[in-house]
């Protein structure tokens, strides 16, 4: 198994991303092009996204959801041309959905790699990369639609627990209903200039393991 799965799955000490602010189990949310609601969602609406994403929640009887690593999102996704042509219609992250303002606390010692602001609809809006260093080589996690008044600069240490980030909304979460994107990223995944790829085309799911590891692994709450 290789690495970070192996330091992951043995290391007691995450951090939940969210502190204690997280309150009973998710509800899982099918964002795939089996889900006739998904041909109503659009980036470019926020207020509409958020209301559809948030009803549904609301009608589960949970507090906050997540939206699946590997999901097939090609309706979501038909807005953006250059994405459907490529085939990149496979989510690479985690979606945890939960209210604009939440704190987001680091799961594990890290560094700051980068911080910015993607602007466009339909993209990251603010984000910030950390480094972990636990090993003979270091990994990454990426965590997206971030308020964009950073309280973080790049180079700044950070141990677990420190919060580093909120949850943005609007512009801040380019457009996308209010949550965060969790993703991991490999040293070779950052060496390749992929930090900023959220989604993968099916020929190339076979490398996604070695680039984009299953981000559960690094979510506690």
């Amino acid at each position: 198994m290789p690495y970070p799965y192996t330091l992951l799955n043995r290391n007691s000490h995450i951090f939940p991303l969210f502190g204690n602010q997280l309150q009973g189990e998710p509800y899982i949310f099918d964002l795939s092009s089996n889900n006739p609601l998904t041909l109503e969602m659009d980036p470019s609406n926020f207020n509409n996204f958020q209301h559809l994403i948030f009803e549904e929640l609301e009608q589960s009887e949970h507090s906050w959801g997540l939206g699946r690593y590997f999901e097939e999102r090609a309706n979501i996704l038909r807005h953006y041309p250059q994405m459907i042509e490529e085939g990149r219609i496979y989510h690479l992250g985690l979606d945890i959905m939960v209210p604009a303002g939440f704190t987001l606390y680091a799961p594990l010692d890290a560094t700051v790699y980068e911080i910015g602001k993607e602007e466009g609809v339909g993209n990251y809006g603010g984000y910030v990369i950390l480094r972990h260093d636990l090993g003979n080589e270091p990994f990454y996690s990426f965590y997206g639609h971030l308020n964009s008044q950073h309280v973080i600069q790049k180079g700044d240490s950070l141990c677990a627990g420190d919060p580093f980030a909120s949850i943005g909304q609007g512009h801040d979460s380019g457009g996308w209903f209010t949550h965060t994107h969790l993703q991991i990223l490999t040293q070779k995944a950052v060496q390749k200039n992929l930090t900023h790829q959220g989604y993968i085309s099916q020929k190339k799911l076979h490398e996604a393991p070695s680039l984009f590891p299953d981000p559960s692994l690094l979510f506690r709450y």
